[in-house]
């Protein structure tokens, strides 16, 4: 069994196919599939159906993927190229099928929506001056710790890099004993601080889209800066945990430490993900 790069992979898609999947979910209540519609269309049963449905294809098509792409890396060789090419192959084509799904869904929104009874709403227009000066989310130096991580990780190995075993273990079997090695290289040591970049590269442009998306009301404001902390919180332990891999290469974690601990950071982190989502609602609807 893979257990390295299977964890790895569990850590970075999973919580992904969860978001992609609940996306409709946790969208506001005024936009549907990209288009914007009341409130009252946006819980009527024609759209009702349509998050249902989108919910459903994205889950079977996500999971069909996310198998192949398990099953592929337990069955590759231990050449770390390879496993890199299986993580870019299927990062590719989860976005290709799910910007196929929301394209068609979008398509099929737009046609839907003269059909959809438009009601009156009541509502109350205020106006708040201070909106578009207060602190929408939390601010991107805060990354600076991540990078801080990984450079005194990228320093630490590198003086201790002739500690490192000339034959890394990457296969486990399942009593976490190693049966396959794969021979030590700058590519196979320093692959997870590759992946810790692009990890804090993503959630700090998902933090600044956070930011910089335009604001609508004051609930917003709540709204922005508990998914910001999210990003910021959630990136923080994925850098520690992808460390804790390479420590775990120099022998100074022992791997009935180091697999518990791997796996309760990534319970957490899909934990925290629910809990902000129920606490928030729909777009903050919870907040108002």
């Amino acid at each position: 069994m893979t257990i390295l790069p299977v964890i790895i992979f569990i850590l970075v898609f999973v919580p992904s196919i969860v978001l992609i999947v609940s996306m409709p979910y946790l969208t506001k209540e005024t936009i549907s599939f990209g288009v914007t519609v009341s409130a009252v269309q946006f819980l009527s049963e024609p759209l009702r159906q349509m998050r249902r449905s989108y919910a459903r294809i994205s889950a079977i098509l996500h999971t069909i993927l996310f198998i192949v792409g398990i099953l592929w890396l337990i069955y590759s060789d231990e050449h770390s190229k390879q496993v890199s090419w299986i993580i870019i192959t299927y990062a590719l084509a989860m976005l290709v099928i799910s910007l196929v799904i929301n394209i068609s869904y979008h398509l099929k929104m737009k046609s839907v929506l003269p059909t959809l009874t438009i009601a009156p709403e009541p509502s109350i227009m205020t106006v708040d001056t201070e909106l578009p000066n207060r602190n929408r989310g939390l601010s991107n130096y805060w990354f600076f710790i991540h990078v801080v991580i990984m450079v005194v990780n990228i320093v630490f190995v590198l003086r201790n890099y002739d500690l490192i075993p000339d034959q890394l273990p990457i296969h486990y079997n399942s009593s976490l004993s190693i049966d396959r090695y794969a021979a030590k290289s700058y590519t196979s040591v320093f692959m997870t601080t590759l992946i810790q970049g692009l990890v804090i590269l993503l959630f700090l442009f998902e933090n600044w889209s956070i930011r910089r998306e335009k604001q609508q009301v004051r609930e917003d404001v709540t709204y922005r800066r508990a998914w910001s902390c999210f990003m910021i919180t959630a990136s923080f332990l994925i850098v520690i945990l992808l460390a804790v891999g390479q420590l775990n290469m120099i022998s100074l974690l022992n791997m009935n430490f180091a697999i518990p601990l791997i796996l309760i950071i990534i319970a957490f982190i899909i934990l925290y993900a629910f809990a902000l989502s129920f606490w928030n609602g729909q777009g903050g609807s919870r907040l108002i």
